[in-house]
């Protein structure tokens, strides 16, 4: 009982991690999106196709987060990240298709809320914004070539496009101080991303396949920070 009251004690009495107005923080680690993916059954030129989804697999990449401090309790954040490569498959077409790939940039703004906790060298941190999500450099797998070939009887090779989204963020994160002046930090950060798209695959001699893919991901990351 004397134990926990000295550390009782030590953390209620600690000068709070308190960032300064004007300051920038720069944020840098691995980053994982992890989609929680949910789809409208597949079209085929309009007609629906039951008991098909797409789905989105995860994807990692070098995350890059730059706040600026409006105060010692708000700042703004710019979420960007090297492109980020995500599997796509398709499910109820017989066994599971690996339809392609697609790459994205996720640029993200966000108001954060640094709140008054009473442990040195710590501190938690809320944000709420918006993110936009563009898609580039889709590919259709030869797999899924093969299927439209055998099945649909296409005449030649698919593509494929996925629509931009602009949508909801949120986010919740902390950093851990270091050093000797306490301006490195060691930096855990998770957002939840509202990103809706519309996937469209042209398949030569057979006409178009459409779904609309919520892909809705939780993106973690963990790295390394440094206060300017």
């Amino acid at each position: 009982m004397r134990l926990l009251a000295v550390l009782a004690t030590v953390f209620l009495t600690a000068p709070a991690l308190a960032y300064q107005p004007g300051e920038v923080i720069l944020r840098g680690g691995v980053a994982t999106v992890s989609p929680d993916a949910s789809s409208s059954p597949l079209s085929l030129n309009g007609a629906e196709l039951g008991g098909t989804a797409a789905d989105v697999d995860d994807g990692s990449a070098l995350g890059l987060t730059a706040t600026w401090m409006l105060s010692n309790r708000w700042g703004v954040e710019l979420v960007a990240a090297s492109p980020f490569t995500h599997d796509l498959s398709v499910s109820g077409l017989g066994d599971e298709l690996k339809l392609g790939e697609a790459t994205h940039l996720p640029p993200t703004l966000l108001l954060q809320y640094y709140p008054n906790v009473p442990f040195a060298d710590v501190q938690p941190y809320f944000g709420l914004g918006l993110n936009y999500t563009v898609f580039f450099e889709e590919e259709v797998s030869a797999e899924a070539n093969s299927f439209f070939v055998d099945a649909l009887e296409a005449t030649g090779g698919a593509d494929i496009a996925l629509d931009d989204s602009v949508g909801l963020a949120a986010e919740m994160g902390v950093d851990f101080a270091f050093g000797a002046d306490k301006r490195w930090l060691l930096n855990l950060a998770v957002w939840w991303m509202d990103i809706d798209t519309e996937a469209e695959v042209k398949v030569p001699g057979v006409g178009t396949i459409t779904a609309d893919v919520e892909v809705d991901p939780l993106v973690y990351m963990a790295g390394l920070g440094y206060r300017f």
